[in-house]
């Protein structure tokens, strides 16, 4: 670069490569010049039409509350634990073996999955000859904690953030008849 400018100055260049220097600053010149009826760019774009608290989403016409977002937040967390839970307690839910000369047959199970865990019981008991009840019965504990960065509040404490926890224990039951042959 520096090599090039010392030749400039000393008037070594030929005429192409003038032209194509001079091209090149005029394309720059153009690019760093704004037009005059450039509009400013609306980072947030307030929907008055609800209220103080709402805004449009950027590049739609959807107008949102941050409250709605967050409620959305610990919604699905919910949902996920929930599902998790359920699936936990169906895997805790095993058929127990009844075998040959018996008629009764007890099994408890543990299964966690996904940070969730259930202990389920299950029976199984011959009715008469092949015909076979079985049932069982799963307990969870639905629990978890979200925090969440939106709709953060200054407080005299420091920042406070919107968290919601819970714990609730869900049950799940199966009853079901098994004829063998």
């Amino acid at each position: 670069m520096w090599t090039l400018i010392r030749s400039l100055r000393a008037g070594a260049v030929s005429a192409a490569s003038r032209t194509t220097i001079a091209a090149t600053l005029a394309v720059f010149a153009g690019l760093a010049v704004t037009p005059a009826q450039a509009q400013p760019v609306e980072y947030v774009r307030i929907c008055s039409i609800y209220g103080a608290t709402f805004f449009y989403i950027p590049g739609t016409d959807t107008c949102v509350s941050a409250s709605q977002i967050v409620d959305a937040q610990f919604a699905i967390a919910r949902a996920a634990t929930r599902a998790a839970t359920g699936t936990a307690m169906a895997a805790s839910l095993v058929n127990p073996f009844l075998p040959d000369g018996t008629n009764f047959a007890v099994s408890m199970h543990w299964a966690g999955y996904d940070g969730q865990h259930a202990l389920g019981v299950s029976g199984l008991m011959r009715l008469w000859g092949n015909l076979s009840f079985s049932m069982g019965f799963a307990a969870g504990l639905d629990r978890g904690k979200l925090s969440t960065f939106n709709e953060r509040t200054q407080t005299a404490f420091g920042t406070s953030f919107p968290q919601e926890s819970w714990s609730q224990i869900r049950v799940l039951g199966r009853a079901g008849l098994m004829y063998s042959w």
